[in-house]
């Protein structure tokens, strides 16, 4: 019962992480294009790739948690 419970946990806040994460990826994404100064366009790009790669890590939380499920 409690792993049912904390997996419940880990799972809303791995969605609330994500839905977070693509609201700010929309925001960098947006701010990229917007970016006259190289430097700060490719530090923007370094952070994009990021921001991807923890939403990368939360999805696939979300993925076993799922998988246990079922299991």
């Amino acid at each position: 019962m409690i792993g049912a419970v904390n997996s419940k946990k880990i799972n809303a806040s791995s969605v609330a992480h994500i839905a977070l994460l693509d609201q700010f990826i929309r925001l960098t994404q947006d701010t990229i294009v917007e970016q006259d100064d190289a430097f700060v366009r490719d530090s923007l790009v370094d952070l994009l790739s990021n921001l991807r790669n923890e939403r990368a890590d939360y999805a696939e939380i979300i993925g076993a948690i799922a998988l246990n499920r079922a299991v």
